[in-house]
């Protein structure tokens, strides 16, 4: 195997100082995959510095012309597509002919939209109180952004985020990527730089604890962005007090199954919101609240549909779900589905790893009826491939059920009553819900959020401090 060194990007140029490094291995063959340079503070420095002389040029770029360099952009990643799925397969363990190629044209679509979008950021004119005066508004970019990404979308949520809808909107970026993923981070990173002014993106490798401590405290830093667990979406806030700052933490929004829901559709839904990507995304479907007239048959629906997300080598075309990033997270899967069955749940199917695998990363979909309530099954997020099941009989045990959490992000609900969804849905600790399928949406409780889009990238009427 290839041991990728990833390099940090600063003005356009490989930045590659005589620094620590630590190498990384492959989730889904063991071996080494890359070997980091581990960043620091004076680096951060450096990538700043460059970033907030690259805003003129940025800036100055009209409309169009940052249309067009998102759309050459999505048009590169398609080129670079086969690349970054190995990439991914390899550092990530996403499938190489599924959830890899199915990421890296996501990103492309997505530079693409914020490309169409930045002919819209409008502005506009209002009338005073004052005979033949007129209130002008006038966009600008907010200035440089520090952006720190998590390991389980590389491509996806830079791309989607932060990105697209901070380079359409003028402003430049340093960007501090998850390290054990950083290889895919420096192909982006590279393309993005090969087509922008210098200095728009700028790319430092490292720990978290000590670069992206140092972006997001950064007195040159105008705005954060940040994607990952709340712990670290707390530390950063504190670091970044003052700016303004996206943060989406961490997700285990319900999703609900009614007494009178289609059984076999909700199974179909839920088995893909729990077993794609191997379960690590902040919306999946990790914590399934089920009437208990309908709960065992429910189990048994989703276990028969889980056998369509076949584990294995990654880049097996055969394999439809590849093992989790970590050695780590496997093992906090899977202790806490053995405490759940400790405290009386019953595994229905899965609930170990994969017999002879190269990794012990390799857990298999599983799905756990009869959650108790108050277990970190239901109650934390599990962020692996596994549906729990928690019962309740009356709408007083779901209303507490509802509450038992503290993660929201997202929620989903199965019924054939739409009324009924709908006034249940505006119980749910999200924004949203849907009466289908479990969508992604915001949530008042383990997030905090600012507006997406090119628009809430640039500044507005209150102003850069807002």
């Amino acid at each position: 195997m290839t041991l990728h060194h990833p390099q940090m990007l600063i003005a356009g140029r490989q930045h590659s100082p005589r620094r620590e490094t630590r190498t990384y291995t492959s989730p889904s063959k063991g071996d080494a995959v890359s070997e980091i340079l581990l960043g620091t503070p004076e680096d951060v420095d450096l990538a700043v510095a460059a970033a907030r002389a690259a805003l003129p040029a940025v800036a100055a770029l009209t409309l169009d012309e940052r249309g067009d360099l998102l759309r050459a952009t999505a048009a590169s990643i398609r080129a670079h597509a086969s690349e970054f799925a190995d990439l991914l397969a390899l550092e990530h363990g996403k499938t190489y002919h599924g959830d890899a190629p199915g990421e890296v044209e996501a990103s492309a679509a997505a530079l693409e939209a914020a490309g169409g979008q930045a002919r819209w950021l409008t502005e506009a004119h209002y009338p005073l109180s004052t005979p033949g005066k007129r209130l002008l508004t006038v966009r600008r970019p907010r200035g440089v952004y520090g952006i720190l990404t998590p390991w389980n979308f590389p491509l996806g949520i830079a791309t989607q985020y932060y990105f697209g809808p901070g380079l359409a909107a003028g402003n430049t970026m340093v960007w501090v990527g998850a390290p054990s993923v950083n290889s895919t981070h420096a192909l982006l990173a590279q393309i993005i730089a090969g087509l922008w002014p210098a200095g728009a993106l700028n790319f430092i490798t490292g720990d978290g604890p000590v670069v992206g401590q140092a972006l997001a405290s950064h007195p040159g830093v105008d705005a954060v962005g940040f994607t990952g667990s709340t712990p670290v979406g707390n530390a950063v806030q504190i670091a970044a007090v003052g700016k303004p700052s996206f943060l989406e933490l961490g997700g285990n929004g319900p999703t609900i199954v009614l007494a009178d829901a289609d059984i076999e559709r909700a199974a179909e839904k839920i088995a893909t919101g729990s077993f794609t990507n191997a379960g690590q995304i902040c919306t999946a479907s990790g914590r399934i609240l089920v009437h208990g007239s309908i709960a065992a048959q429910l189990a048994e629906a989703i276990a028969e549909q889980s056998k369509r997300f076949v584990l294995g080598d990654p880049f097996d075309a055969a394999t439809t779900m590849g093992p989790v990033h970590r050695s780590e997270l496997a093992e906090t899967v899977l202790g806490q589905v053995s405490r759940a069955v400790e405290s009386g749940a019953r595994v229905v199917i899965g609930g170990e790893r994969l017999q002879g695998a190269p990794t012990s990363n390799y857990v298999l979909p599983t799905v756990v009826d009869d959650v108790p309530a108050d277990s970190d099954l239901h109650r934390a997020e599990t962020f692996g491939p596994v549906a729990p099941l928690v019962h309740f009989d009356t709408d007083d045990e779901l209303g507490s059920l509802l509450s038992a959490s503290r993660f929201g992000l997202h929620s989903g609900i199965f019924s054939r009553d739409v009324e009924k969804a709908l006034t249940l849905g505006r119980a749910c600790a999200s924004d949203t819900s849907t009466s289908t399928t479990p969508a992604p949406t915001g949530s008042p409780r383990s997030r905090r959020a600012a507006p997406r889009g090119p628009q809430a990238a640039s500044d507005d009427p209150e102003g850069p401090g807002r």
